[in-house]
């Protein structure tokens, strides 16, 4: 799904110069204050007052070259994690339509208890959009399970392992997914610290009902290694992003540079004020603004999974692959018949329709 950005593609839309929400303004705007104040400073006593501060100008490239270097890197470097964050996150939104393709199509129907094959397919479903949601809300520091985009995402009996927001408790439960035998896919735990994150209990349970329809002979061997394979690789992604998450670049790098900045912002009046006079000041707020400017830029994107404008959109990626899951159980076909048979047979009705999408949303 296709989503326009900050400005309009109409001709009239506001220019993207002038826009204030998502730029970094307001982070920089201190320390282009404080360089102005500098500037006004040196102007003043150099200019008003007669002392002659002025020094000379060739210490100034040396200082340039270096800054301009470490810049790069800054730069480079934090948007090479913000592009990492972004192709991690479509490999793991690829492998989540694979395993919902497959599930869909390749098991087969029948009746299973209270629950039949179909009702358990679209659980397993909203399990996996869960995956990508609790994925998101991990990555954010949010834990549990008690959040709006969750509900009716889990078995209504789904009881999240101790997290960073739980209660230290030891407990020992069973766990009942999908099947009604209460000594099926126990999970049992006794160790006080013990902890899993809740995108790898859903993966968790995913393999063990996909072993459960293996063993049912209700999915063929090919796509049984399919799906073990996707969940794997779904697994690999969560494990990446968790990596760029927890492994910052060094904060003693952020605070030289931001030393460095300061230095030369500071030295740069008394080497121009002699040439250009009065004009040092807006000089040296617009050299403030594009250096502090891309140092800002580096220190929001090197994490790009929070709430900031220029952050990945993670609700909006969570909510198309939402409305995907939601059309596949929707309108297509279970078998080929629907297609290929003859004669052929229509789209459900609408009633069926509304109830299988009643069905995902609430289940």
């Amino acid at each position: 799904m296709v989503r326009r950005g900050l400005t309009s593609e109409s001709p009239w839309g506001y220019p993207i110069a002038l826009i204030w929400r998502g730029s970094v303004i307001p982070l920089i705007l201190p320390n282009v204050l404080f360089s102005v104040a500098v500037a006004i400073g040196v102007s003043y006593f150099y200019l008003a007052v007669g002392l002659d501060i002025a020094i000379a100008g060739s210490i100034i490239p040396s200082l340039s070259i270096v800054i301009g270097l470490i810049l790069a890197f800054r730069t480079n470097t934090a948007y090479d994690r913000f592009w990492e964050g972004r192709k991690i996150w479509t490999t793991m939104n690829t492998n989540i339509r694979n395993i919902a393709r497959v599930i869909w199509v390749g098991i087969k129907e029948k009746q299973d208890g209270p629950l039949g094959i179909n009702d358990q397919k679209l659980r397993a479903i909203n399990m996996l959009l869960a995956f990508a949601v609790s994925t998101k809300h991990h990555l954010r520091a949010e834990y549990g399970t008690s959040y709006r985009d969750l509900q009716g995402l889990l078995p209504e009996d789904f009881v999240p392992c101790k997290s960073e927001s739980n209660l230290r408790t030891q407990y020992i439960h069973h766990r009942q997914h999908i099947r009604t035998d209460k000594n099926d896919w126990v999970i049992q735990r006794d160790h006080s610290n013990a902890s899993m994150s809740l995108p790898l209990e859903i993966s968790y349970q995913l393999s063990l009902w996909i072993n459960y329809v293996k063993e049912k002979e209700l999915i063929d061997i090919p796509y049984q290694g399919q799906c073990s394979m996707a969940l794997s690789n779904m697994i690999d992604c969560f494990g990446n992003l968790e990596r760029i998450l927890l492994t910052p670049i060094p904060v003693a790098y952020n605070i030289h540079l931001k030393q460095i900045l300061t230095m030369y912002c500071c030295i740069l009046p008394f080497t121009t004020v002699r040439d250009v006079k009065w004009l040092t000041i807006p000089l040296c707020g617009a050299v403030a603004f594009t250096l502090f400017g891309i140092e800002a830029i580096g220190n929001q994107i090197e994490d790009p999974f929070g709430f900031d404008t220029n952050d990945l959109k993670l609700d909006d990626f969570c909510y198309d692959l939402m409305l995907e899951l939601d059309y596949i159980v929707q309108t297509v076909p279970q078998d080929q018949s629907s297609i290929f048979g003859a004669p052929t047979t229509p789209q459900a009705p609408k009633q069926q329709q509304q109830q299988q999408r009643n069905i995902l949303i609430q289940i």
